[in-house]
């Protein structure tokens, strides 16, 4: 059985001997430099979770709080041993770090900082729970920012709760298209180009988000080339920002698109830099792995530079 226990001067020696496989090395410090950690850290009241299945010894853990805002918990190392991979160790593991850390009740979420590439460790963390807060650090462009929330958002919407369908139906598409653009409107507030979106959204490849039986969110595809598909326009009610809707029906439309046999993805929005609502959606396309390709100044107008991500699919 899995359970947590401390480091001591018994079994840190047990500790510092776990491996991970050659590719899992660049995501992760060694398990030496995990314990180094939570000294460097100590002031933040980091600490050390051994991972035994039983009696012996399978993974490591370090946890630690933030000093600054928004105050809450990191996790900063997570790994088991590759002899105990695909055993469910790490995901008994991390749930027993995320029971210990709400009981505590120090703060309302973890957060984990995870490399683009890492899919192995991306895939666990949704599993249990986390979703993309759309956060990307200066330090790290090429990582998630994933948060983990105690209360309501786990519980109730924003997680595991969240459902995605391919919508058939025209007027079934023009109606959800109307009910979220009519929502937002900081992103969609021009008439003319809302009821064109909602127009266009009966013909296009169309992807809805539910929680349970709400309509939280759509996504269009639109295509502009024979290898090229657009996601033309995106919306996802504000009180689920930041909760990984909007990743969840990019992750099913990007799917279709390939199985479809596009080669390339793109999508436009406004230059970064011009408006904060705007900068939030071009951080967001950068996250999930589009490129800055190019961009028309006056496309839309000299107000609204026109900004072109793309990636190959």
């Amino acid at each position: 059985m899995i359970k947590l226990t401390e480091i001591t001067e018994d079994n840190w020696l047990e500790v510092a001997a776990l491996s991970v496989n050659d590719r899992q090395k660049k995501f992760l410090a060694p398990p030496i430099g995990i314990i180094a950690r939570a000294y460097v850290y100590r002031d933040c009241n980091a600490k050390v979770r051994v991972i035994q299945n039983d009696d012996e010894i399978v993974g490591v853990a370090m946890v630690r709080e933030f000093t600054d805002e928004p105050l809450g918990y990191e996790l900063q190392q997570f790994m088991i041993d590759k002899r105990y991979q695909r055993h469910g160790y790490g995901t008994e593991a991390l749930k027993l770090i995320l029971g210990e850390l709400r009981s505590e009740g120090h703060y309302d979420h973890v957060e984990v900082c995870v490399k683009m590439d890492d899919a192995e460790a991306i895939r666990l963390y949704n599993k249990i729970g986390f979703v993309d807060s759309g956060y990307i650090d200066e330090d790290v462009p090429d990582s998630y920012n994933l948060i983990y929330r105690f209360e309501a958002d786990n519980d109730k919407h924003g997680a595991g709760a969240i459902k995605i369908f391919d919508v058939s139906e025209p007027a079934e598409r023009q109606s959800i298209t109307r009910l979220i653009l009519e929502a937002l409107p900081e992103w969609f507030g021009i008439h003319e180009s809302r009821e064109e979106y909602i127009r266009e959204s009966a013909s296009q490849a169309f992807f809805a988000a539910y929680d349970g039986e709400k309509t939280i969110g759509f996504l269009c595809l639109k295509e502009t080339g024979k290898e090229t598909v657009e996601l033309c326009v995106m919306g996802v009610l504000k009180d689920y920002h930041r909760k990984g809707v909007g990743r969840k029906l990019f992750e099913a439309a990007r799917e279709k698109a390939k199985r479809s046999g596009y080669s390339f993805m793109q999508v436009k929005t406004v230059q970064m830099g011009r408006y904060a609502d705007y900068d939030a959606t071009n951080r967001f396309y950068l996250s999930l792995g589009f490129k800055e390709f190019e961009v028309f100044p006056t496309l839309w107008d000299e107000w609204n530079p026109c900004q072109v991500y793309v990636m190959s699919l």
